[in-house]
């Protein structure tokens, strides 16, 4: 999956116009996470993903272990510094 720095997404408040922040590859988990905000976002929300590469569906896949939020949350405040 290729993502330009913008894509749009399908939420239950329908499709969201999203910015990508960044991506990065976890060698521990052995996946690949997007990093990304709404465009229209008021606040500074944040959200992650993770993704395989090759899938042409271009699913995005909901992270719900805190451990691996936790990570990713670790890379985010290093990547911003």
């Amino acid at each position: 999956m290729n993502f330009d720095e913008t894509f749009f997404l399908d939420t239950e408040d329908g499709s969201r116009e999203c910015q990508v922040i960044t991506s990065v590859y976890s060698e521990s988990r052995k996946k690949y996470y997007l990093i990304y905000e709404y465009i229209d976002n008021k606040s500074d929300e944040v959200f992650v993903s993770s993704y395989v590469p090759d899938d042409e569906s271009g699913t995005l896949n909901d992270i719900t272990d805190e451990n691996e939020l936790a990570e990713i949350a670790d890379f985010l405040k290093d990547f911003e510094e």
